[in-house]
């Protein structure tokens, strides 16, 4: 699902996390085949007590169960959520939406962001990927929201510092441009 614009909103960056963060998935999928091979080779020497033989296909289910198990939750889940969360930069917020499924939408926006922090681990600098930490809120609500595993992290953080300059020029320059009200807070009246 695509997101949806404002008037004279511009999507500036549409990305998701970092490939990096397919590590453990990978790793566990490398661990399940291994432990499953090994267990169904085991199970299936020749040289097992009658006891074992008797009982093997029970053996091979719960192998096969336990294996697809691990398979589904340690690497099918993670890889299906992170081809799933997209995160957009927009000329007016931050959001961070899934693509199909619930729409749990993170979104910050540029009027109330108040600060951006990078952190980065030694393996995240290693790919340029990092952590970005949103602080946002108005009257003294403040919230952090955290981007993780952003790719190119350095540059992100970069690029939403001058879409946070650009957004507080043209809200300056709007609120400018308009006359005060009657009766308003505008230029003083002398009778």
């Amino acid at each position: 699902m695509k997101l949806k614009l404002v008037d004279g909103e511009q999507v500036v960056i549409r990305t998701r996390a970092h490939y990096r963060a397919l590590l453990p998935a990978l790793l566990n999928l490398l661990v399940t085949v291994t432990v499953m091979s090994f267990l169904l080779g085991y199970i299936s020497r020749a040289d097992q007590p009658a006891f074992v033989e008797h009982y093997q296909h029970i053996g091979v289910f719960l192998i096969w169960a336990g294996g697809l198990l691990a398979f589904a939750f340690g690497t099918l889940k993670p890889l299906l959520s992170w081809g799933n969360r997209m995160t957009y930069l927009t000329s007016h917020r931050l959001v961070q939406k899934n693509l199909l499924g619930a729409a749990q939408a993170s979104v910050v926006p540029l009027g109330l962001l108040s600060e951006v922090q990078l952190k980065q681990s030694r393996i995240q600098s290693m790919s340029e990927a990092g952590d970005l930490i949103l602080l946002h809120g108005a009257y003294g609500q403040h919230q952090r929201t955290r981007l993780s595993n952003m790719p190119d992290a350095a540059h992100f953080q970069t690029v939403i510092a001058e879409e946070l300059g650009e957004y507080r020029r043209h809200v300056a320059a709007q609120y400018a441009n308009q006359a005060p009200a009657p009766g308003g807070y505008g230029e003083a009246h002398y009778a």
